[in-house]
């Protein structure tokens, strides 16, 4: 029996069987290009960008309280690490309130804007409550509108995970196929939690857990930095 091939069956093929991209490693060479077409891209994008338009960015993104946060602020072993992450890596922050996670989140927003990756931050809370309005009759956004940017920007950094205990079902699902369709595509997603994974398996569905699981784990541990910071404001300041 003679199966015939498609034409789209071919050219996945030969993504398959490509060389991988010298910048990033993990996608497919660009034609006779050193890297993919995905980095190349990326490349073009960084030449635009200038000082003024990533402050713009993070001002948006990070909102004015932190979008002066930098990588330079963090202790030189933690921003290695941070910095080390492989580029289709997930992150997941952990640690007590105060411990500095959105800081370092805002702070990656800026980063990573300067070398000409699109970003885009959600607050978890926020991001369940725009969800639950997709369900309205008069909802003129649907579930599949809210969602689409998220599984498409380069770098999407959720803030606050589970910050409140219980969800609907409907939410966790909409988040794993946000997640698993990002890393499908080789897209990195930046998670902060107050829960490291263990905990958060009591409330979140199982296969959220098993994705999160392959990301860069990292705990911040040290004092509440909100409360230093008023112990150090001058009295009645």
């Amino acid at each position: 029996m003679v199966v015939k091939i498609g034409q789209a069956t071919k050219d996945a093929m030969k993504l398959i069987s490509a060389e991988r991209c010298e910048k990033c490693k993990v996608r497919p060479k660009h034609q006779n290009k050193k890297w993919c077409k995905y980095c190349i891209g990326i490349y073009y994008t960084k030449k635009k960008m200038t000082f003024e338009k990533t402050d713009r960015c993070s001002i948006v993104l990070a909102e004015p309280l932190y979008a002066n946060a930098s990588l330079n602020d963090l202790e030189p072993k933690l921003r290695n690490k941070l910095l080390g992450r492989k580029p289709d890596q997930d992150l997941y922050l952990f640690g007590l309130p105060g411990r500095g996670k959105t800081h370092i989140m805002a702070a990656l927003i800026r980063h990573y804007t300067g070398e000409g990756y699109v970003c885009m931050r959600i607050c978890f809370d926020e991001f369940c409550c725009q969800l639950r309005s997709t369900m309205s009759p008069a909802s003129k956004i649907t579930e599949w509108d809210m969602t689409k940017p998220l599984k498409e920007v380069d770098m999407l950094f959720i803030d606050d995970l589970a910050l409140k205990s219980q969800e609907t079902d409907f939410a966790y699902l909409t988040l794993f196929l946000i997640l698993n369709k990002r890393q499908e595509r080789l897209l990195p997603t930046f998670i902060s939690c107050n829960k490291d994974l263990e905990r958060l398996r009591q409330s979140f569905d199982e296969r959220i857990i098993s994705r999160l699981s392959r990301a860069l784990i990292i705990e911040l541990k040290g004092e509440d930095k909100r409360k230093l910071a008023e112990k150090e404001q001058p009295d009645g300041k």
